[in-house]
């Protein structure tokens, strides 16, 4: 193992370790409280969070091992099918996730009346979601990796044995750069930067209480927070990429391929801190000391909900 890789193997493990205790704690509050299991704007960092399960489970491992011994072991044709998959299906799930959360924040916040019905909540909520998480990545997946009539030479001592041999046709793999990253990006830019001008430009319009400021600003926290770690640890290989198919295709591909590829494999990594920073009613309960303290203090008092 030479020195990078050995750097990159010891921060992953550490914080892989680290992550997956992390994400099974607050996917598991998350889930067994009804309340924030029930609250539309939650499903986005729910559904991130479960990406993030399943990418340290059936990917990470996989990446690691790669790190520790140089090559992919077993060396293996289904194991190359199989993790070109799942990477593949999680990093475009993750891709399009994001960029419908970011359009979606603005219809919670100034469209929210769309939601009060059981139809538009399928049509505008649930759907979307299902399709961009889940149903397309999937098939596109299924598509590029076993049904397109190609033959795969995987390389053994590269990370994901290379790509799939689809991907070396040259439409779908501009259709896939676009369509799975450059459009993503550019979503996730320009309606989080409008979502915030507008909240900035309605708050000065708006006159006390009339817009709920309080509700909507936990909806604009999250979509912020999630952007920001999102756009720091992929927009740089991103403008690389768009670089490289717009004028140098060699232009800073091996600070690409060692390094800024290497960032975007944290964002799964600290997708389930960010996720729990975000949501004060789980994150309270890692609180130890002050729920034992609470406990001692014989006072009781009476909620509202509001």
């Amino acid at each position: 193992m030479d020195l990078i890789n050995e750097i990159k193997y010891i921060s992953l493990q550490i914080s892989y370790i680290f992550s997956i205790i992390f994400c099974i704690f607050t996917l598991f509050h998350l889930l067994s409280n009804s309340n924030l299991r029930s609250t539309l704007h939650n499903h986005f960092p729910l559904i991130l969070l479960f990406i993030s399960l399943f990418d340290l489970c059936f990917n990470h491992p996989f990446t690691l091992n790669y790190l520790r011994t140089g090559q992919v072991q077993p060396s293996t044709n289904i194991l190359c099918l199989f993790w070109n998959f799942i990477n593949s299906t999680l990093t475009i799930s993750t891709y399009l996730t994001m960029s419908w959360a970011s359009i979606e924040r603005h219809i919670f916040i100034f469209h929210s009346q769309i939601f009060t019905h059981r139809f538009h909540r399928l049509l505008f909520h649930y759907f979307p979601l299902f399709l961009f998480a889940f149903l397309y990545p999937i098939l596109f997946n299924i598509f590029i990796t076993f049904v397109y009539p190609c033959e795969n030479h995987f390389n053994m001592f590269a990370l994901f044995c290379a790509y799939p041999c689809a991907l070396k046709v040259p439409s779908l793999a501009l259709y896939a750069r676009i369509a799975h990253n450059f459009l993503p990006t550019f979503v996730v830019v320009t309606f989080t930067i409008c979502l915030l001008l507008r909240v900035i430009l309605q708050k000065r319009q708006v006159q006390q209480n009339l817009f709920r400021w309080r509700k909507c600003r936990q909806m604009i926290l999250q979509l912020m927070s999630i952007a920001i770690l999102f756009l720091v640890l992929t927009l740089p290989t991103t403008l690389v990429s768009i670089v490289q198919n717009c004028c140098l295709p060699t232009f800073a591909a091996a600070i690409q391929i060692n390094y800024l590829n290497f960032m975007v494999r944290f964002l799964n990594i600290l997708m389930p801190f960010v996720c729990l920073s975000l949501l004060p009613e789980i994150w309270s309960k890692l609180l130890f000391w002050k729920r034992q303290r609470s406990q001692i203090v014989p006072i009781r008092t009476r909620t509202h909900n509001i």
